[in-house]
């Protein structure tokens, strides 16, 4: 007689439950080392000086910087900026490109209207809005030891507000 055909159903089926319950364990314990012996994480931060409203800023040498000193070969690259006033995109070095997408930005979020978030002027009401647009991070993939970006990309933080101090936090995840 095989074991499954001696339990009642009520035991087979808590069986069969507490089965999969260790299975779930055994999964989790595995990643939990996966992670720990084999995936490594990396943090870092960005520090940049912007000189004023809609100003791009290449970040690209800062990033690969950081990811050389990570070790990291192959992973995923996050990049955050850590304000409501800026954004951080991938595109080209290419001032016209920049200028078209500030004169589009301008012509969709104009600064002559009214706003309920204005304790700080239209400037920053505006930046706030185009942040939402724009985004606060991008991620990127690594592939032996190097981001993954095509031929004329590069990676921007774009000053909405005014001449600040900011920070971007950067984590690499990968082995």
């Amino acid at each position: 007689m095989q074991i499954w055909q001696a339990m009642d159903e009520t035991a087979f089926s808590r069986a069969k439950k507490e089965y999969k319950q260790f299975i779930k364990l055994c999964h989790k314990a595995f990643i939990n080392i996966y992670f720990l012996f084999i995936m490594k994480v990396f943090t870092d931060f960005i520090k940049i000086d912007s000189r004023g409203m809609n100003e791009y800023i290449d970040i690209t040498p800062e990033v690969n910087k950081i990811l050389e000193n990570s070790g990291i070969k192959k992973g995923i690259i996050c990049l955050h900026e850590m304000h409501t006033t800026g954004a951080i995109v991938i595109q080209e070095s290419d001032s016209d490109m920049h200028e078209d997408t500030i004169d589009i930005m301008n012509d969709l979020i104009p600064l002559k209207r009214s706003y309920r978030h204005n304790y700080e002027g239209n400037e920053n009401a505006t930046a706030h809005i185009k942040n939402q647009l724009m985004g606060s991070n991008v991620s990127i993939p690594i592939i032996n030891g190097k981001l993954a970006l095509g031929t004329w990309q590069r990676i921007f933080f774009i000053e909405f507000f005014m001449a600040r101090q900011r920070k971007i936090a950067v984590s690499i995840i990968g082995e």
